[in-house]
């Protein structure tokens, strides 16, 4: 059941407020008081095309909330348990529009594609207009008329019960697959590893080996400029000190290392 509806910055509105009741409620008004703003808010909560020009003048956004009790929606509730947006016995639905014409979608606060707004309020609420028969086409309102005529409501919510335990069970079993298979890849690599290992048959002593062997070709360069540059030194003039000269070639080679 609808139970608010909160309009903010949205075509003539400002601000506007409905509350609910049970029962029956009617919005009367003079031609063009505005009563269809209320109904197109809803729309747009429930997934409806935005458009810039909805947005009041003056304002950068509008913002429409339409909350529901799920009290008498076991389909609503179910879907929000699916898709873990679940909150409590009521349902928050949001949209955010902006002036540019941008808009986001919020069910319970969780921003959501539009798509999901729209499959949602399918569940939560029909809005009966000029083209309302065409909810005849689609196979959800089908099902439910079905329900209804068949006049087996307990057996349709026990089949609706052990389908979700149904979807859950097949959820958990992708999942303890996906692991497997996780596990799986995980141990084929450690095996690879391990025959790596063993194919390389490390000695005692050999990491160290190694590592000064790499150290030592990781200075290479190094080691290059400063022997080119003990030659330049050892062959400059006759009258250059060169006790001088190979003291400072050896301090330039120790400084390599």
């Amino acid at each position: 059941m609808l139970a608010q509806l909160t309009i903010s910055n949205f075509a003539i509105v400002r601000e506007l407020e409905i509350d609910f009741q049970s029962g029956m409620t009617v919005i009367t008004g003079e031609t063009g008081a505005g009563k269809s703003i209320a109904i197109d808010a809803l729309g747009l909560c429930l997934g409806g095309r935005a458009e810039a020009d909805m947005v009041r003048t003056g304002a950068t956004r509008a913002d429409l909330c339409a909350r529901f009790a799920l009290k008498d929606t076991p389909a609503a509730l179910r879907w929000l348990e699916e898709n873990q947006l679940e909150e409590g016995r009521e349902c928050l639905l949001r949209r955010v529009i902006s002036s540019d014409g941008r808009s986001r979608g919020f069910i319970n606060g969780t921003a959501v594609p539009l798509s999901q707004l729209r499959e949602l309020g399918q569940l939560l609420i029909q809005i009966h207009g000029q083209h309302a028969h065409q909810q005849l086409t689609k196979p959800e309102q089908q099902k439910s008329l079905l329900d209804s005529y068949a006049n087996e409501a307990a057996l349709a919510q026990q089949m609706a019960a052990r389908y979700q335990l149904w979807h859950q069970s097949c959820r958990d079993l992708a999942h303890h697959q996906q692991q497997s298979q996780e596990r799986a890849a995980r141990a084929e690599l450690l095996q690879y590893q391990l025959k790596e290992l063993n194919d390389f048959n490390p000695q005692a002593g050999e990491f160290e080996q190694i590592d000064e062997e790499y150290k030592r070709l990781a200075n290479s360069g190094q080691l290059l400029t400063t022997s080119q540059n003990a030659l330049a030194l050892l062959a400059d003039g006759e009258d250059v000190n060169l006790q001088s000269q190979l003291y400072i070639a050896q301090n330039n080679w120790l400084a390599s290392w």
